[in-house]
């Protein structure tokens, strides 16, 4: 359990019968004025003044009602939530291929990194597009096949029609500008929103996160560059950083690591000159 709290409505007093009228737009009469009724024995104006309130009670919504009610008789409610549970069975769908209906073929090496297309769409804006656009090649692409193969008229009537068809098929989408490990990480990250940041990795996943727009990403990248700067890393970072140099994103790594190298070259200057 990773958190749960109770929450137990409160109101400011009890209120008479006499206020709820008035709260709802009732004229009330405190005079002793008669009713109208001079032959109507006092019982019975009693006994109907009485049914006028709970039917006027009963009239109010349940909501309305509540608001009226002590505090201690208001039902408790608590919001559980179980989100370590959750995030290691996503991981778990992320190993077993057969539950996925995507999968990105990423580097040189074409390696297979499988996942979620509904996940990763909902979690990234440039994503969704993405998958939307070889969503669409590929169902065009099979109505290029079809054509050549001259299928019949009747088969292809038969078969679903665009987009909706590559819905029931494994999407492929090739990505060559990232290392394998840092792009499963990166999905694991869509899928889970954890992930482990290292020295090699940082910078990948910083230019993937700003790539996908992922911005709390973005920005635990920093901050374990900040971090790493602090400790005296900055060269494996510099080694880190060349391997994406050619993202645009990498250029604001670079300009944090040379600010924090000149500085630490110019305090050596000042010590020497002493």
């Amino acid at each position: 359990m990773n958190s749960s709290y109770s929450t137990l409505p409160l109101m400011g007093g009890p209120r008479n019968d006499l206020d709820l009228y008035a709260n709802k737009g009732f004229d009330y009469d405190y005079d002793d004025s008669s009713s109208g009724y001079e032959s109507t024995d006092i019982s019975d104006v009693e006994s109907l003044k009485s049914a006028e309130s709970r039917d006027s009670l009963d009239s109010l919504s349940h909501d309305s009602y509540n608001n009226f009610l002590p505090a201690d008789e208001k039902e408790e409610v608590m919001n559980f939530q179980s989100t370590h549970a959750l995030s290691e069975h996503l991981k778990l769908i992320l190993a077993m291929p057969e539950m996925c209906d995507v999968t990105f073929i990423v580097g040189p090496r074409e390696v297979p990194v499988h996942g979620v297309r509904a996940i990763m769409g909902t979690r990234s804006r440039v994503m969704y597009q993405l998958i939307l656009k070889h969503m669409s090649m590929s169902a065009a692409d099979e109505d290029r096949n079809a054509k050549k193969n001259k299928k019949s008229k009747k088969n292809t009537c038969n078969r679903s029609v665009g987009i909706g068809r590559s819905l029931s098929q494994r999407l492929v989408i090739p990505v060559k500008k990232y290392d394998s490990e840092v792009f499963r990480m990166l999905v694991q990250f869509i899928h889970c929103g954890s992930v482990t940041i290292t020295e090699e990795t940082v910078a990948g996943l910083f230019c993937a996160a700003a790539h996908f727009e992922l911005s709390d990403l973005s920005k635990a990248c920093l901050d374990f560059v900040e971090r790493c700067l602090d400790a005296g890393r900055a060269e494996k970072l510099l080694i880190s950083a060349r391997c994406y140099s050619h993202h645009n994103a990498t250029k604001t790594l670079f300009v944090k690591i040379y600010s924090v190298l000149d500085k630490r070259c110019i305090a050596r200057l000042e010590e020497t000159a002493v």
